[in-house]
């Protein structure tokens, strides 16, 4: 037996892989311009093809936009005249994502093997691959290997590679089905594969275009989304947020936007059985989680359904909603899109969205209504190293580690030099991107003296070590209670306060979890009373305000 290994995502097929696999099958080994160690015995035919298409459990990102099942299909049309002209065979096997790691190939070889019960060896097998380190990789353990669009010797591509055909696709401004360019590109077995099924090219599009999206599918690269999902997923955290806005919910078609990895959702599916529950996120991390919850049967008999889209799009009809749920979801439509222009433009977009007599129900971080007063920060000095504060390196574990161990007076130099620095350095906000203070001594005492606003924004996120450099790029007292009331006012909600049902009404809080163990003995904040420092109580840190669509 002998065996061509075709590497890849295979998301596509170009029609330059389509015309060098057809010479490959056809022409003798000693024909073939391959590279590597001549391991390969050329005495036998290359009977089976097996296509390696990594990251298999993952899609919906710019890196990897399709399912398994449809790149398995598209590859099976593909292959599908190499079958039946050629006789020869053909393996599809997914190989699941991984962190980038030295022993990348020999992880895949042995997830073909564990999968199909392939043993492929330098002496059977001959790979097709042309990203330069995947090739260097196979070399390096005795792989012979077919270069395809990459000309190893001189170090450069000779062809089109299937990424450019991505790039032709989702920039291109005219109907895909009428551009030549495109057609000629990619193999006469994809465009047809999308004229039958437009909703693969389509969503390529729509995925490659989001502009908040990175290339993984997410909003940023410095979150971990397993450390973030588990901490918003622990009971007791779930629990205080779900019965902040539990009472609250209308039940019909509910929405939870922003909705994670669905753990809010499997308490709205078991409390409201009957109504339709929608979950939307923009990461495709999330959705993954999500989709685990449903496989296992997390949410009972309940219909849930989910998206993923962008927040700041127009996602339902107008008057279908009736509870919109936004758990600490705004906070991100303010730091991730254009501050007050993208928050009024979704509040405005779920007031059109909710029917008559329903809510939008958001429950997030909030501001203190004097953000620009001046305040006096005294901070913990003892409990924490004051050494090397501003340690650099790109591995998250080192540096939650490094966080973790600073004092609270480290953390605060730490966090006026990193918070907001993305959006400093890109030019997306203004002075408000920069913490401003002084130090002042005080009978013997350091003081820190700065906004209201910017106290606040440390001293709620001064905990955050596990995604530093993701919840850095945020605010959260950007609007005070108030402000906020104000917005929804605008956009034509009623606002509901009824201090007798408080269950169902819109309130402010200092949540006390926060101030017993991130606050008392870290932080205490005081004001200048004519010339006296007096200590003042914490402010808010959390509010849920409950808006209903009355007209």
């Amino acid at each position: 037996m002998a065996y061509l290994l075709f590497h890849g995502r295979h998301i596509l097929n170009t029609s330059f892989q389509e015309k060098y696999l057809w010479q490959i099958l056809n022409l003798p080994f000693s024909k073939l311009d391959f590279i590597g160690p001549n391991n390969f015995n050329p005495d036998e035919r290359i009977d089976t093809v097996v296509f390696a298409v990594t990251s298999s459990n993952k899609s919906n990102s710019r890196f990897n936009p399709l399912p398994f099942y449809i790149r398995a299909i598209s590859l099976d049309r593909f292959f599908e005249h190499f079958r039946k002209d050629l006789g020869i065979k053909q393996k599809i096997v997914g190989i699941p994502h991984f962190d980038p790691t030295d022993k990348y190939i020999e992880i895949i070889l042995k997830e073909i093997h564990e999968s199909d019960g392939l043993e492929l060896t330098p002496k059977n097998t001959i790979v097709l691959a042309s990203t330069p380190n995947v090739i260097d990789m196979y070399i390096s353990l005795g792989f012979t290997v077919l270069p395809a669009e990459y000309d190893y010797q001189n170090k450069k591509f000779i062809a089109q590679a299937p990424i450019d055909a991505l790039h032709t696709l989702a920039e291109e401004k005219v109907d895909w089905q009428k551009d030549t360019i495109l057609e000629n590109l990619v193999s006469t077995s994809t465009f047809s594969f999308w004229k039958d099924f437009p909703s693969v090219p389509d969503s390529i599009k729509k995925i490659w275009k989001e502009p908040l999206l990175t290339d993984s599918g997410s909003l940023t690269e410095t979150r971990n989304y397993s450390t973030y999902a588990s901490a918003m997923a622990r009971s007791e955290v779930l629990d205080m947020k779900y019965l902040d806005i539990k009472k609250a919910v209308v039940s019909g078609k509910i929405v939870d936007e922003g909705c994670a990895d669905g753990a809010l959702m499997v308490k709205l599916a078991y409390d409201f059985p009957d109504s339709d529950i929608i979950g939307i996120d923009i990461a495709s991390e999330f959705l993954a989680r999500c989709t685990e919850r449903q496989r296992a049967g997390e949410f009972g008999g309940a219909f849930v359904h989910f998206h993923q889209r962008n927040l700041m799009d127009s996602i339902f009809e107008d008057g279908s909603i009736d509870t919109t749920i936004c758990n600490s979801t705004t906070h991100e439509v303010w730091s991730y899109g254009d501050g007050l222009e993208s928050l009024k433009n979704y509040i405005n977009l779920k007031y059109k969205q909710t029917r008559k007599g329903g809510r939008l129900v958001i429950r997030d971080v909030v501001g203190p209504e004097n953000k620009d007063k001046e305040v006096y920060l005294k901070l913990n000095s003892t409990d924490g190293t004051n050494e090397n504060i501003f340690f650099q390196t790109d591995s998250q574990d080192d540096l939650m580690k490094h966080i973790n161990s600073l004092s609270t007076e480290a953390k605060f130099f730490r966090f006026a030099k990193d918070y907001l620095e993305d959006m400093r350095t890109s030019g997306r906000r203004g002075k408000e991107t920069k913490i401003n203070f002084k130090e002042e001594n005080i009978d013997g005492q350091k003081y820190f003296v700065l906004r209201m606003k910017d106290a606040v924004e440390f001293i709620t996120k001064k905990d955050y070590a596990d995604n530093w450099k993701s919840e850095l790029n945020e605010e959260f007292a950007f609007f005070s209670f108030s402000d906020w009331k104000d917005l929804l006012h605008q956009a034509g909600f009623d606002i509901l306060e009824n201090p007798n049902k408080i269950e169902t009404a819109s309130r402010v809080y200092t949540n006390d979890w926060i101030v017993q163990n991130r606050f008392v003995g870290k932080v205490e904040i005081f004001e200048n009373q004519n010339g006296i420092l007096k200590q003042i109580q914490y402010p808010p840190t959390n509010m849920v305000l409950v808006a209903q669509k009355s007209f």
